[in-house]
């Protein structure tokens, strides 16, 4: 039999398969191949097959993917902190889930009314959105006013006073995600308007991939969903620092505000500094035997530079003087290297 099928026996199968004439089960067709056929039919059963929309394709890398789950738990951790010292309860954010899909399915997924800020991250161009659910806005809103924390039996749009409150706890939540992103890059995210309608928030075509990243925030008496929205085109120029070996170099690496954060730090430090006229030793008994108007022979001559330490580490060298009535010492030269013995 040839292995090529001519155009008359093509027909005639298809005939056949349109009248339910030709077994289509894959493992038939397997069994109908001869020998070897049946384990050939449970090693393909046991693969497992996931489907792809060719129409839309996944833009970022499920390697990127990974980068932005690790990136968000970290934002999980801060921001539960932050919440929990300002509502002065505990909370607990976990991150449930980072999710690539179209802008169209989530304004879909979002209630209406709902809480919905969009923000910038500048200098990234575009936008992006920080939605909270509106039972866990109300659980809010009543721990703050002074209230136990219980949640709204309707679903309402806020007053202005409810929006300012919010909008100070978004402040702080973006405040979290900059000094989180900063292993990706200096930023400053920036509210731009307050939306309750998610139809008449377009920050990115129906069909453009955005990044949803969904939190669960959970406290004593009430629990809610808080989600990010990043469309591609806001990531598109930082996507190639998402990669899991940028990640890692990031992490190893500060950034110019981290390093300008570190040297503010360290310059409100203060340190012991000493001068060291010079170094003897004595025996015990020597030392014992010791009284006033005694004169102890050092190892430097009147002339000699005196050594200066900082924090118990010689670092300069100087000459002694008087500024006024005070005793001073003039820095005569850096020494790059620890002179051996000085510590003693």
């Amino acid at each position: 039999m040839s292995d090529i099928l001519s155009q008359e026996e093509v027909d005639a199968l298809l005939s056949a398969v349109s009248a339910g004439g030709v077994d289509t089960d894959v493992g038939a067709a397997f069994d109908a191949g001869g020998g070897g056929g049946e384990a050939d039919a449970g090693a393909d059963a046991e693969k497992a097959l996931s489907l792809y929309d060719f129409r839309r394709p996944d833009r970022v890398s499920k390697d990127q993917m990974r980068t932005l789950q690790n990136l968000h738990e970290g934002y999980a951790r801060q921001f539960s902190t932050t919440l929990t010292n300002f509502l002065r309860t505990f909370v607990e954010i976990e991150l449930v889930s980072v999710d690539q899909l179209t802008y169209s399915e989530f304004v879909m997924s979002i209630s209406n009314p709902s809480c919905i800020f969009v923000f910038k991250m500048e200098p990234l161009e575009g936008s992006a959105i920080i939605e909270i659910n509106p039972s866990l806005v109300f659980f809010i809103i009543d721990r703050l006013f002074g209230g136990q924390g219980r949640p709204s039996e309707q679903n309402r749009e806020l007053t202005l006073i409810e929006q300012n409150v919010i909008h100070r706890i978004v402040e702080r939540g973006l405040n979290d995600l900059k000094e989180v992103w900063e292993h990706i890059g200096v930023f400053t995210p920036r509210i731009d308007t307050y939306e309750t309608n998610p139809q008449f928030v377009q920050i990115a075509p129906p069909g453009e991939t955005v990044i949803l990243i969904s939190l669960e925030v959970r406290m004593e008496n009430a629990s809610g969903l808080m989600s990010l929205c990043f469309p591609y085109m806001l990531l598109e120029s930082v996507i190639n620092s998402l990669s899991g070996e940028s990640w890692m170099s990031s992490q190893s690496t500060s950034t110019p505000e981290t390093r300008s954060m570190m040297e503010h730090e360290i310059t409100s430090l203060s340190l012991p500094v000493a001068a060291l006229i010079g170094q003897t030793r004595l025996s015990i008994r020597d030392l014992l035997q010791l009284q006033q108007g005694d004169v102890l022979c050092l190892d430097k001559n009147k002339d000699s530079d005196l050594l200066l330490q900082v924090g118990n580490k010689t670092k300069m060298a100087g000459k002694s003087g008087l500024v006024g009535r005070k005793k001073a010492v003039k820095v005569t030269s850096i020494i790059e290297k620890e002179v051996p013995g000085s510590d003693e």
